[in-house]
């Protein structure tokens, strides 16, 4: 038996519906977002590693309708 806890994977989430598709958090967090040809974000949808755990708190903070989100599951 593994004595070590299981930890929950982190992903970055987008709420399309409270999107305005400024398009700020794709400059932030370039490795983890693009961007549709109107400016809204795609997600990469695999779970966060730790280097990229920065860029997608700066990206989610400096969401002005604070659309993106990371959701520990």
């Amino acid at each position: 038996m593994n004595s070590h806890p299981r930890r929950n994977a982190v992903h970055l989430h987008v709420n399309p519906v409270a999107c305005d598709g400024v398009g700020i958090c794709s400059h932030l967090a370039p490795d983890l977002i693009t961007v549709d040809s109107w400016g809204y974000p795609i997600v990469n949808p695999r779970p966060l590693r730790r280097s990229d755990r920065r860029s997608a708190e700066g990206a989610a903070n400096a969401c002005p309708r604070r659309a993106l989100y990371i959701d520990t599951t």
